[in-house]
């Protein structure tokens, strides 16, 4: 944010000067833009979030090279097929037609996930037995981690004539069987029973006894069943060998005559049940000072251990039911402190998506995708959890709405910027947290469609071609339309234009193809660099595919001659571009013996089918 006072030029000088200015790049031209970008020496790995405006399934397609088996978790929150969430149909098969819309998704979705990766999905009763039959046909076989019903709407959703809904779903699945959840962190309540302290930190005493329910008896575990010697304060194990035959503990030590036996029993049967320790985890406590002994009127022992909180925190259950979860306290009001009044309705909480990405192993060098992007939360989430431990979590989003631009990306800008909001006001600014965000359109169905052009005069005869003149006609008369990468026009990368349909007008728009290229090439970009030859401009990529370092140079080359293609060779030559690479691309052709056409590359790139 810019004073207002401040007129003299921008400078990346003055950008140094000011690590806490937000900065967002369309405001300025390309010029200031390259050599802003230009200072980066490992450009995706400084970039925190990335955010695409398309049709997610486009999106999902243009993400899958470079973020193969590289995403740790997926978060979806997709429209719930009611009123409040409507999807234009093209038939009144509503049911088939949102799942075929989620089938698609999930399976390229599945490619981008890794090995040990978590997706999570929310959902309510509305299409919940058809997203799990579904989430159940595509994940391998023993992958459900779990389904957990979250308290979102504590008064319950009005409804006439039925129950008030209170809640909804998430449901966990895994890529592979060896996959586990992590930990939450404890509630604030939780944490008050820790009510004891010693030099080791809060604690709080538990029955050694480990309960008198059916979950707790002997037979469920053996070797926990076991005798402890005690004389006044004093407590000993005797001396035991495991004797797997039988499987019980054999005593190779009797009690002393003025110790008491004490065993695992139930008080008011004598129910053989166990105790919360083995035997190797008590005789470390003993030595710790960790048990304690009381002693009763009536002759009843009773053993306590100390229990501490484990840092990583607890095991989810699959109730949860917290106050947090609240989509209306911290969701919607949350998103109206940020931004004002907002058209976007419906926001998940905050905490709740925070929570869904924590039992997914979200750690903080991973990466979290969320293809129904909604105003960001997923992304939100992200930034609070690097906020807690200085992490380095990365977000990918996709949203096709138009609430990209009034809820979407004002909101990570914002949140980025201060933590916390109060009408549309930041109440704090975190000096601390330095973020790049990417964010990217990309063409409609309908754009790619208004791009495609027929050559008449090349294909007269059309009429003649009777086996399938439709596919005839794609195939042969329009492969020099925009929309099928006329290669012709990448003499000019720095031009190639799509007539976009905006607000009901038609307007011809300029198209990144490096960055295009680099997308389905699978391309890791370190830097990006343009570099400066009198009157040409060359833009250079430099990083990695599948672990091999890779150049990419484009400039433009029409109407080229002899001495412009040697004056191109001797340029990259003098500027070291090809030097300790293994793979150079050009645009076009070029002189350079190690260099390769990009062009026949990135059409086929582009029309792979998968």
């Amino acid at each position: 944010l810019i004073d207002a006072d401040y007129t003299e030029p921008l400078t990346i000088d003055f950008l140094k000067e000011n690590p806490n200015l937000v900065l967002d790049t369309c405001h300025f031209d390309s010029d200031f833009k390259d050599r802003l970008i230009g200072c980066f020496g490992d450009l995706d790995n400084e970039t925190d979030g990335l955010l695409i405006h398309g049709e997610n399934f486009q999106g999902l397609n243009l993400l899958t090279e470079k973020y193969r088996e590289s995403i740790k978790a997926i978060y979806i929150d997709p429209p719930y097929n009611t009123k409040g969430s409507a999807i234009l149909y093209k038939n009144e098969y509503k049911d088939s037609s949102w799942l075929s819309l989620l089938a698609d998704r999930v399976i390229v979705s599945q490619e981008l996930l890794m090995k040990e990766g978590i997706f999570c999905a929310a959902i309510d009763d509305t299409e919940f037995a058809n997203l799990r039959h579904l989430l159940l046909s595509l994940f391998p076989k023993d992958t459900e981690l779990g389904i957990v019903s979250v308290r979102s709407n504590p008064g319950g959703r009005r409804s006439p004539t039925s129950f008030a809904p209170a809640h909804e779903y998430a449901m966990f699945f895994s890529m592979t069987t060896e996959t586990k959840i992590s930990p939450l962190k404890r509630t604030k309540e939780q944490l008050k029973t820790y009510d004891k302290v010693d030099s080791k930190g809060k604690f709080k005493w538990l029955p050694l006894l480990k309960g008198t329910d059916a979950s707790a008896v002997r037979e469920l575990r053996q070797h926990l069943f076991y005798p402890i010697y005690v004389k006044n304060d004093h407590i000993r194990i005797p001396k035991m060998k495991w004797n797997e035959t039988i499987r019980e503990w054999e005593i190779l030590e009797l009690a002393q005559d003025d110790e008491g036996v004490v065993l695992p029993l139930r008080p008011k049967d004598g129910r053989e049940m166990r105790w919360r320790n083995k035997v190797s985890t008590l005789q470390k406590k003993l030595v710790l000072d960790e048990v304690s002994v009381s002693t009763y009127q009536n002759g009843d022992i009773k053993l306590q251990v100390k229990s501490y909180p484990k840092k990583e925190g607890i095991r989810p259950k699959t109730w949860w039911d917290k106050k947090a979860y609240s989509a209306t306290s911290h969701g919607t009001t949350l998103l109206n402190n940020i931004l004002g009044d907002n058209d976007f309705s419906f926001p998940k909480s905050i905490y709740l998506v925070e929570d869904c990405l924590r039992v997914s192993s979200f750690r903080r060098n991973d990466t979290a995708l969320d293809y129904f992007g909604g105003s960001g939360t997923t992304a939100h989430a992200t930034i609070n959890l690097n906020r807690e431990d200085e992490g380095n979590r990365k977000y990918v989003l996709v949203e096709v709405g138009h609430h990209f631009d009034t809820a979407l990306k004002p909101r990570i800008k914002k949140v980025v910027y201060a933590e916390k909001w109060k009408d549309a006001k930041p109440v704090s600014r975190d000096s601390r947290l330095s973020h790049i965000i990417k964010y990217q359109r990309i063409e409609s169905y309908e754009d790619a469609l208004n791009n495609i052009e027929f050559n008449e005069t090349k294909h007269q005869d059309l009429l003649i071609i009777k086996d399938n003149p439709i596919r005839y006609m794609f195939e042969n008369g329009t492969n020099e339309s925009q929309t099928f990468l006329n290669i012709s026009n990448l003499e000019n990368p720095f031009n190639y234009q799509l007539k976009i349909v905006k607000d009901m007008q038609t307007e011809m728009q300029d198209v990144d193809i490096p960055e295009t290229f680099n997308y389905l090439l699978g391309l890791s970009v370190q830097t990006r660099q343009c570099l400066l030859d009198g009157d040409r401009r060359y833009l250079v990529y430099k990083g990695t595919v599948n672990q091999k370092s890779v150049a990419i140079i484009w400039r433009e080359t029409a109407g080229w001659e002899q001495d412009d293609w040697e004056r191109d060779y001797q340029f990259i030559q003098k500027k070291e571009i090809t030097k300790d690479v293994s793979k150079v691309y050009v645009n076009t052709d070029s002189n350079v013996p190690e260099a390769e056409s990009l062009d026949p590359l990135f059409k086929r790139l582009m029309f792979t089918e998968n």
